[in-house]
């Protein structure tokens, strides 16, 4: 019989939500949680329109998005055509800014 193998990953402490988060922008900048809750509202819908056009949508230090998809392959290039299209999903690439935080992390081993 095989011994078990133990993989390290990643836990989590808790989650930020929306308001938390507008929150938290609008403490660095001129704008009320409001208006911080407005904007990223109002970005998820840009963004979400020019990946629907086919666009990779960049961000700057934060990273880019683009729809990926995976599908079948099919014989020739002429055979191939949507209904080959089995799922989508959008692909994160982050930016200097995550790379960068990334780099940073320390790890150690959680008490259970």
């Amino acid at each position: 019989m095989a011994s078990m193998l133990y993989y390290p990953r990643a836990t989590l402490s808790g989650e930020i939500d929306l308001d938390t988060l507008a929150e938290e922008v609008s403490l660095k900048c001129t704008a009320t949680p409001a208006d911080c809750y407005a904007v990223i509202i109002s970005l998820v819908h840009v963004v979400s329109n020019a990946l629907k056009d086919g666009n990779i949508v960049r961000l700057g230090a934060m990273g880019s998005f683009q729809v990926s998809v995976k599908g079948t392959a099919s014989n020739s290039p002429e055979a191939l055509n949507q209904n080959n299209i089995k799922s989508a999903s959008i692909f994160f690439r982050p930016g200097a800014k995550f790379k960068k935080m990334l780099g940073e992390l320390v790890f150690y081993k959680k008490k259970i």
